[in-house]
């Protein structure tokens, strides 16, 4: 919010989207729009997914970022603490958070709306876990902004 403000109030962006995929909901985000009345900031936090049945998810994970199409900035929170052995977290393995990333990454660039994402959550242990999940979202990033397609 801090950075959305920052940008805002130098007249680089006029709206702003913040996509929040970690596994808790934004509640600080969210305070920080209503008691500032932001009404320029479009904010989407992740909900509740079962964990026996995470394809709902990803077949409304493109409508979701598409829901920012009026936005001149989408900020993508991609919290590694919704992975299934977190212990604050649990519906989602390491394949399928890399394929929400990519899900993520790949629509906005197909909308042409500039993106930037931050790692998020993450309490396993050992920290290498976490690592490795972040890991991906730099790996989905890099193979839908930065590989060539032949």
């Amino acid at each position: 919010m801090v950075a959305a403000l920052a940008l805002h109030a130098e007249g680089k962006v006029r709206r702003v989207g913040v996509l929040d995929c970690d596994q808790h909901y934004g509640d600080g985000t969210a305070e920080i729009i209503q008691s500032k009345r932001l009404d320029w900031v479009q904010h989407v936090s992740k909900e509740y997914v079962d964990p026996a049945d995470s394809e709902p998810f990803f077949a409304k994970l493109p409508k979701v970022v598409k829901s920012f199409a009026g936005c001149d900035l989408l900020m993508y929170q991609a919290g590694a603490d919704p992975h299934v052995e977190d212990p604050l977290g649990g519906f989602l393995t390491t394949e399928q958070l890399a394929r929400r990333d990519h899900i993520v990454f790949s629509t906005a660039k197909a909308m042409g709306i500039p993106l930037v994402w931050n790692l998020a959550g993450g309490y396993q242990e050992p920290i290498g876990k976490v690592l490795a999940i972040h890991n991906n979202t730099m790996r989905a990033c890099i193979a839908v902004y930065v590989t060539p397609k032949p």
